[in-house]
């Protein structure tokens, strides 16, 4: 199997995977199952999460409509709050909405009090994303399934029940990445001594082509995002408190 193939085999996959109503189908649903059973939360704890997600998203929709571009984004009943506000009032509000939302542990605000970002910014980094995704399965040591990968404003957030090796990795890949200008690791780490050993993946000749995805158009302005950056971005760790 080639470089290649794995490369856009792995982008159209992983930005399945990062949408709710998108299930990547692959020939006897072998790499389907494969990626599902590597996810290390529990059926209890996905549900939950997509209705976190759901709940937040709708409240802070209708109390602050046009004031708020906000992506809500949950893993194991952590919250990321991302997008763009009106005023301080606003994000505090967004904030205060999430946290009060049922079986949440944790609120990370990172909204910030900017202009709403257009198209060609969300373009930008959806295509970014998906560029460090198809990067976890070429270049990282670990299961791309496990890391959560949010990206906005350039800005790169990794969310998921990983390994302190596998963390490390997952942020070096992310901040390796042309394009990218900061990764936030909001892991929660386990013990590699408890950890059973990684669902094998059979490579088989007649599993379903899977097609590239298309490349995000470019406007004048913007500059394609190139695979590997020579210079990293800065990693940081901020703190998770409790919700309540």
């Amino acid at each position: 199997m080639s470089i290649r193939f794995i490369t856009f085999a792995a982008a159209g996959l992983m930005a399945c995977l990062s949408l709710n109503a998108c299930v990547p189908l692959v020939a006897g649903g072998m790499l389907t199952g494969a990626f599902i059973a590597a996810d290390r939360r529990t059926s209890g704890t996905l549900l939950e999460d997509k209705e976190i997600i759901l709940r937040i998203e709708n409240r802070i929709s209708a109390k602050y409509k046009d004031d708020a571009h906000i992506n809500v984004n949950s893993f194991n009943r952590i919250v990321l709050l991302t997008g763009e506000v009106k005023n301080d009032e606003v994000r505090t509000g967004i904030e205060q909405i999430a946290k009060a939302a049922e079986n949440v542990r944790s609120v990370v605000n990172e909204s910030a009090i900017v202009i709403t970002s257009s198209y060609a910014d969300r373009s930008r980094d959806t295509y970014l994303a998906e560029k460090i995704r198809a990067r976890y399965i070429t270049e990282g040591h670990f299961q791309a399934s496990v890391v959560s990968t949010v990206v906005e404003r350039q800005e790169v957030f990794l969310m998921g029940l990983v390994t302190p090796a596998e963390g490390e990795d997952a942020a070096r890949v992310a901040s390796y990445t042309s394009g990218v200008t900061r990764v936030v690791k909001l892991f929660e780490y386990l013990d590699p001594k408890k950890m059973p050993p990684p669902p094998a993946i059979q490579d088989s000749a007649t599993s379903a082509t899977i097609a590239a995805p298309p490349a995000p158009s470019v406007t004048p302005a913007q500059e394609p995002v190139k695979a590997a950056s020579p210079v990293p971005a800065p990693i940081v760790t901020p703190p998770i408190g409790p919700a309540k």
